[in-house]
């Protein structure tokens, strides 16, 4: 195959494949909890206790990193519930024409992005943890710095 057959073969099948993977029951999977807009986040950040961490992960659908850290996001997720930190996760779809406002208002660039919030403010800038390890101890640390 040669390199533009190959360049148009994956131009035609690349898209078919994520929607597959995506419809296969990978999204449902690896779910966060959703918040459609900045009315929502608003809603999350008021009614978390306020020493509690709230973490938001920004993705779309197609996005190959997104898929490729979904399963380590979910499994942090249900590590911090088994351990019962005090740490709330939730997920921005960031193609929804609802969160355009939500985006642009904390400048996402790029997904997946993870921020996190404490007592209604950011807390520290993006996380770009690639391990779950990395992003656990990330984590723990904005999670005891708050509790100080």
């Amino acid at each position: 195959m040669s390199d533009a057959e190959y360049d148009s073969f994956m131009q035609t099948n690349f898209p078919k494949w994520i929607t597959e993977f995506e419809q296969g029951g990978f999204l449902e999977k690896t779910k966060l909890p959703p918040i459609a807009d900045e009315d929502a986040l608003v809603d999350v950040l008021m009614s978390v206790p306020k020493e509690d961490l709230v973490v938001i992960k920004y993705w779309k659908h197609g996005c190959v990193p997104c898929l490729s850290f979904a399963e380590m996001y979910k499994a942090a997720e249900q590590m911090c519930l088994a351990e019962q930190k005090r740490i709330h996760w939730f997920s921005v779809d960031t193609k929804s024409p609802a969160a355009k406002g939500l985006v642009d208002y904390q400048i996402v660039d790029g997904t997946p992005t993870i921020q996190t919030f404490r007592g209604g403010r950011q807390v520290g800038s993006e996380i770009r943890a690639t391990q779950i390890d990395e992003l656990m101890r990330e984590l723990t640390k904005r999670q005891i710095a708050g509790s100080s």
